[in-house]
């Protein structure tokens, strides 16, 4: 059966990023690799992920989806090797994922990773010391930003998203949407547990305002934010100890 491991790690080593917030080196690692539009890129990614991947990729009705969804899987391996400092191929860098979804390599069960991408990339960040999680959002779709805040966020969330309009206001929402889906994955959790289970304030200054109490409280949680041209991108760092 073909391998194309070479391949797809010189792909994204020739585009990744290292967006990992000067701030945060002390306790995580995030990389960000561009989407490849290149044809090419879709059936070699697929050669490195297992049968199950592949018929969840089938699962996309648009070929967009399904190409997107293999580079997305070919970077988690592609960032598993890089942890692992292994030159096995990526085929075999195998991640597991636990009740919740939170994905681990039995290999390094005490390496917490968390993974996100959107139309424009990926992102995937680990941590031996912390738990961490990750979200990147494309600021450009134009959602009922209002609406939905209004569902999800706390009172002076939602005043954050309406004191702003346009793009100023999709940006605002998204930053919000961004940091709570990162909190929720560095405890493990999805969007099931709540939105409403974090909660920001990102002026004057970005701080975690409320946490779950089982999980420390906000002083447990540093919070960062990451922004690119297009698109806003969070990473929130749990400490364990």
């Amino acid at each position: 059966m073909r391998d194309d491991s070479e391949w797809v790690s010189g792909l994204f080593a020739a585009g990744v990023v290292d967006w990992t917030p000067a701030a945060a080196n002390h306790a995580a690692r995030v990389l960000y690799a561009p989407v490849s539009h290149d044809p090419e890129a879709s059936w070699r990614c697929a050669s490195v992920l297992s049968d199950i991947e592949l018929q969840r990729a089938d699962r996309f009705v648009l070929e967009d989806g399904k190409a997107h969804f293999k580079q997305r899987r070919a970077f988690r391996r592609y960032c598993g090797a890089f942890v692992l400092g292994s030159p096995r191929s990526l085929s075999r860098i195998v991640f597991r994922e636990t009740e919740k979804g939170r994905p681990y390599l039995p290999d390094l069960p005490n390496v917490w990773f968390s993974f996100s991408s959107c139309r424009f990339g990926f992102l995937g960040a680990w941590s031996s010391t912390h738990g961490i999680g990750v979200d990147l959002e494309d600021p450009t779709r134009n959602l009922e930003t209002a609406e939905l805040a209004q569902q999800f966020f706390s009172y002076a969330e939602v005043k954050a998203v309406k004191a702003v309009g346009g793009l100023a206001r999709l940006r605002t929402f998204y930053q919000l949407w961004s940091l709570k889906e990162a909190a929720l994955k560095s405890i493990g959790e999805g969007l099931p547990f709540g939105l409403d289970a974090f909660e920001f304030e990102l002026a004057p200054n970005l701080r975690v305002v409320h946490a779950p109490p089982d999980y420390g409280g906000p002083e447990r949680f540093i919070a960062q934010t990451i922004q690119g041209t297009d698109i806003c991108a969070a990473l929130v760092i749990r400490s364990v100890g």
